[in-house]
């Protein structure tokens, strides 16, 4: 059964962002795992960015910044954090998506086996959230979401670098970095793992797609 589950850090960007653009439209991106029994974690809510548009029933990320703070958040965690999918605010208590909408999450569904996930955000006047999975053919389905409370493996937010005797030396952390990168690469045929710069590089060419449609 799909659950998504949001780290408590994740969640309150979620608030927080909204609360500092009230009363207008904001949103972000969701970082984190899919696991196989079906349950979504939200590790990272990643904001919008600084050059954003912010209009009562229209908005515009940040794509530049956005690409750059992923990469740089993924990097602190040991695991392979992948890029789930988006939120955003609704004016009023439309919580269903537009047209427009159904576009940008098909940008993000699409391309993954397993869809993206797709939050609104309304405050009437409370805050709330409505989380749906869309799948590539553009099927939302409401699902259910819970804020982490220790369920979640604490393997899956385990940092890289925890303590002083773990300070790398950054000369060795690059040789391995290509040594694995050059192992790593797939025979003809195999599936390749899906890595956090995939993950920009595909958000990066969804931003380029939101623009030119000016959506």
């Amino acid at each position: 059964m799909r659950h998504i589950v949001f780290t408590r850090r994740a969640f309150n960007a979620i608030v927080t962002e909204t609360l500092d653009k009230h009363p207008l439209e904001t949103g972000g991106i969701f970082i984190g795992y899919v696991l196989d029994n079906g349950i979504w974690i939200v590790v990272e809510t990643i904001p919008p960015g600084i050059d954003t548009v912010n209009r009562s029933a229209y908005f515009e990320y940040d794509a530049e910044f956005i690409n750059y703070l992923s990469n740089v958040v993924a990097k602190q965690y040991k695991g392979n954090l992948q890029l789930l999918g988006l939120w955003h605010r609704h004016p009023g208590s439309m919580d269903v998506f537009s047209p427009t909408d159904d576009g940008t999450n098909l940008l993000f569904a699409r391309p993954n086996s397993w869809g993206a996930i797709s939050g609104l955000v309304n405050c009437d006047p409370r805050m709330r959230l409505t989380m749906y999975h869309v799948d590539a053919q553009c099927n939302y389905t409401k699902t259910e979401w819970s804020i982490d409370d220790g369920i979640v493996p604490e393997e899956l937010l385990e940092l890289r670098f925890t303590s002083a005797a773990e300070l790398p030396i950054p000369e060795a952390e690059l040789r391995d970095a290509a040594a694995t990168l050059s192992a790593g690469q797939p025979d003809d045929g195999a599936a390749q793992a899906f890595t956090i710069n995939d993950a920009v590089t595909e958000f990066g060419q969804i931003c380029k797609k939101l623009m030119k449609s000016k959506l």
